[in-house]
């Protein structure tokens, strides 16, 4: 009769007036069953709830935190809209920069070396091995750097010792008024007589300065040891200038108001020279080009190590490296990215224009760099 009125449908069965033997006892067992059941779930549910309710404190284990920089400044609103602005927005904390030169930021740091504040630094030059000297910057930890093993290998450890990481390759070349000149073609060119008066070089406490003598010194001597050339030939040189300058900022303001017509510039800072919409070539001069990184470190005594370390990772990834190439602002030293040649052709990128780069001793130039600077004053304050 039961398995009658099963068949029958639920609703014959609900009416039937007459229940099979045991049929309760069959409704006890299903009933607690799904109370065993149910109760099984409740930590899944409150675990999940519990997941659902705080997203940001696994996601955002940095939120609220403070990061500060030491860096140039230089370009600061595409910095701001390519670095700074996405790694706040994806880690929800807030960077600080403290923007200047090289010496400026190198001089802050050291007087502070009892009470840090900086996170992470950015040098070039010179000033990145003086950094290590003087013990504020420290080795970094490869094991926290996702990106590392996606530069080329000589960024990974520029200054030896782990201190740095070369976050872009840059070079210093030659530019000039194609309008108002002769072309030029070599680093003697600097001495034609149609410059005099419109010419500027980077000063020699400058990231580039020292590199003008070794130039001149190939230029003229046939050799970048030949250095007693180079300081005889900046002499000569003297009689061109306009002017030295300190920052690229600097240059910028000389082309823009057609007060120099050739320059040796800074990569990095090619971009807004061309802003200027001006008649400018950039050359690879016979003897070759500067070659060098800026390097990013991280600061000795920093407390946000770890999130340091995700600074610096932030500025090897792809999208950075990208996004600063695009806009005419760093060269990657990503193996990865692909530029279009419009924009290689303004950066230093491309295995034609990097053969010709010149990497100077950067503990060389810091040994000599006081008797340098001496030098320097006794032409340029006659």
């Amino acid at each position: 009769m039961y398995i009658q009125l099963l068949k029958a449908g639920r609703s014959q069965a609900h009416c039937s007036p007459m229940q099979p033997k045991g049929y309760n006892m069959q409704k006890k067992i299903i009933f607690l069953f799904i109370v065993v059941m149910m109760f099984s779930l409740v930590p899944f549910i409150f675990a999940t709830a519990e997941k659902e309710i705080q997203p940001e404190s696994n996601a955002m284990p940095f939120k609220g935190q403070t990061l500060n920089l030491s860096w140039w400044g230089y370009g600061m609103d595409l910095l701001d809209k390519n670095v700074v602005k996405p790694f706040e927005e994806k880690y929800g904390v807030t960077v600080v920069s403290e923007t200047g030169n090289n010496s400026a930021r190198f001089t802050k740091m050291v007087a502070r070396k009892g009470n840090p504040v900086i996170d992470v630094a950015f040098f070039a030059g010179a000033w990145a091995y003086k950094a290590t000297q003087e013990g504020i910057i420290k080795p970094y930890n490869p094991s926290l750097l996702t990106n590392l093993d996606s530069i080329m290998e000589s960024a990974k450890d520029p200054l030896g010792g782990k201190y740095a990481i070369g976050y872009t390759i840059q070079h210093l070349g030659l530019c000039y008024r194609t309008d108002k000149i002769s072309p030029i073609t070599s680093w003697r060119d600097l001495s034609n007589d149609d410059l005099k008066g419109f010419l500027t070089i980077p000063q020699i406490s400058t990231t580039y300065g020292p590199s003008i003598i070794y130039m001149l010194s190939k230029a003229w001597g046939g050799s970048f040891d030949a250095t007693d050339v180079g300081w005889e030939k900046l002499e000569e040189l003297s009689d061109n200038l306009l002017t030295a300058y300190v920052r690229s900022s600097e240059l910028n303001t000389l082309i823009l108001q057609e007060e120099v017509y050739a320059a040796p510039y800074a990569s990095f800072a090619w971009g807004n020279i061309l802003a200027s919409e001006l008649p400018i070539k950039n050359v690879i001069p016979e003897e070759g080009l500067v070659g060098s990184f800026s390097v990013i470190s991280v600061a000795a005594g920093t407390k946000n190590e770890e999130l340091a370390h995700l600074f610096i990772d932030h500025m090897l990834s792809y999208e950075v490296q990208m996004a600063e190439a695009m806009d005419l602002v760093d060269s990657p030293v990503r193996t990865d990215i692909i530029l279009p040649a419009d924009i290689a052709a303004n950066l230093t990128y491309g295995d034609e224009l990097i053969s010709k780069l010149n990497f100077f001793d950067l503990k060389e130039m810091a040994a000599v760099e006081a008797e340098w600077l001496d030098k320097w004053n006794a032409i340029f304050t006659k």
